[in-house]
């Protein structure tokens, strides 16, 4: 009687070792997937922050460049004012010394012999004569071999 009590009882023993031993490494798959997880979130929060402060940093570059932008243009319109107005020293005494020419400037309006023969010079003769002008020399007899025949400027060195 013994015997079998003592077979049972090894028989319940390895059962319930092996029983434990499967619900632990069950459990352990579980905790490697939830430890992979965790380390993957703490990558992805990182990744986040890493990003955020390279967008923050580049907006703070663009300002920064926005700025020196419009402090160059600005130096720049008042260099040309300054360098727009000349010098005291080159300025005349009086004005009176130069001439006070008066253009004749001939507007759209204008009528009569004026505007005709302004219109006449313009055409530069008659334009019904006029050609295009020709990315080709033309020949001078039709005998002769254009530019695009194969025996065009070869000499026979034969000859």
């Amino acid at each position: 009687m013994y015997t079998a009590t003592l077979i049972a009882f090894l028989v319940g023993l390895t059962a319930g070792a092996l029983g434990c031993f499967l619900l632990m490494s069950r459990s352990r798959a579980q905790s490697n997937i939830e430890q992979q997880l965790r380390e993957l979130q703490e990558e992805f929060t990182a990744y986040r922050e890493n990003v955020n402060t390279h967008f923050n940093k580049t907006a703070q570059m663009v300002n920064t460049l926005t700025e020196n932008y419009l402090a160059v243009q600005k130096h720049l319109e008042t260099a040309a004012d300054s360098f727009a107005e000349p010098p005291k020293s080159f300025q005349l005494d009086t004005t009176q010394k130069l001439p006070n020419k008066k253009t004749k400037f001939i507007s759209l309006e204008a009528t009569g012999g004026e505007a005709q023969q302004q219109e006449e010079d313009a055409a530069f003769g008659d334009t019904n004569t006029m050609e295009p002008p020709r990315d080709y020399a033309p020949k001078k007899d039709v005998k002769d071999q254009g530019t695009l025949s194969e025996e065009f400027g070869l000499h026979d060195s034969r000859v």
